[in-house]
């Protein structure tokens, strides 16, 4: 996450509220790509041998921006699920007393 804050400039919190709308820009979906990517990388202790223009070009490969399921759609789902903290009311309910 740290590195999408900061291919995105944004704080943490802007970074969540991008995600829970469910609306992304061009640059957003890349830059989701591209920091996971890059992420998977340095845990190999690889070095980033990629750019931007790759990113692109793998979203390409997966049926663009404009498939309608896909990895590229899983992908995005599953960053969404997992980068936007659940925000549900979670109060204790009261016990009833007889």
């Amino acid at each position: 996450m740290k590195r999408f804050c900061e291919l995105e400039n944004k704080t943490l919190m802007e970074l969540i509220n991008v995600l829970s709308s469910g609306v992304y820009n061009l640059d957003t979906i890349v830059h989701i790509v591209q920091s996971a990517a890059e992420s998977g990388y340095k845990s190999l202790k690889r070095p980033v041998d990629f750019e931007e223009f790759d990113v692109c070009n793998w979203i390409d490969e997966v049926g663009g921006l404009t498939a309608k399921d896909g990895q590229l759609v899983e992908f995005m789902k599953y960053m969404q699920n997992s980068m936007v903290p659940d925000l549900k009311d979670n109060k204790p309910t009261e016990e009833k007393k007889n």
